[in-house]
């Protein structure tokens, strides 16, 4: 899917220690869930939407949006972790 994504990543996991590639692992999965989270609540949204109206929908849609928040917050976290992992491996 991101090929140039994939290659930066592959050079610098092979030499990570295994305690940080499990840190890395862990907060992977903690995204993945989130983001699995925030999919069901917006394809539950859309459903209500579309069978009993807008105002059904907007109590998920406002906790799809928070999810969608923390998700955002989770990567830029990660993102702070992989700098700072790329910083002591170079």
């Amino acid at each position: 899917m991101f090929p140039e994504l994939t290659a930066t990543w592959d050079l610098w996991i092979i030499g990570l220690a295994p305690s940080l590639l499990r840190e890395l692992a862990g907060r992977l999965q903690e995204l993945e869930g989130i983001s699995n989270r925030a999919n069901r609540k917006l394809n539950a949204a859309y459903g209500l939407a579309t069978t009993k109206g807008r105002e059904s929908a907007e109590s998920l849609l406002d906790r799809a949006l928070a999810t969608m928040e923390r998700l955002r917050e989770v990567a830029e976290d990660l993102n702070r972790r992989v700098d700072q992992l790329l910083g002591d491996t170079r």
